[in-house]
């Protein structure tokens, strides 16, 4: 009998902590504040924006461009599966969806529409507080380059 109470508690406190550290509902319910710039940047002689001064040094250690001019900036929250739309000119859209929310990570796609065609798109991990740059595509000499940042 002593046996079988030992056994039922075990398996209770186990229950219970599998129950307090797995529990998919908590992660799906999650949001981040995402922050992302949209940076136009170009080999010709020009100037930095003074809004891109905090993340300029990873901009010149990564790119080697001359000029980089800020085209877009936000904040949101979002939760998992929800997406927002930010249009970039009269027929160019950049898309932001995050799809997963866990502990050290959130999961983003990426992608540059031009009309209603993908042009640009990639999927990457974030960790809380840390700025991920990503380089896309060339246009007459520009580039745009995609910041991302999150928070939680």
């Amino acid at each position: 009998m002593k046996h079988f109470f030992r056994s039922c508690l075990t398996f209770m406190l186990f229950t219970a902590l599998f129950a307090c550290t797995f529990n998919p509902l908590a992660h799906a319910a999650r949001t981040v504040q995402l922050e992302w710039r949209v940076i136009s940047a170009s080999y010709k002689k020009g100037n930095v924006d003074p809004r891109l001064k905090d993340i300029y040094q990873n901009l010149g250690a990564i790119f080697n461009y001359n000029s980089y001019r800020l085209i877009n900036m936000n904040r949101l929250a979002l939760s998992p599966n929800q997406q927002v739309s930010v249009p970039l000119s009269r027929n160019k859209t950049f898309v932001i969806k995050v799809t997963r929310v866990t502990n050290q990570w959130v999961h983003v796609q990426v992608q540059l529409l031009k009309g209603n065609q993908s042009i640009f798109g990639t999927a990457v991990r974030l960790m809380n507080g840390r700025t991920l740059l990503i380089g896309g595509p060339s246009d007459h000499g520009k580039v745009l380059i995609f910041s991302l940042r999150s928070f939680w």
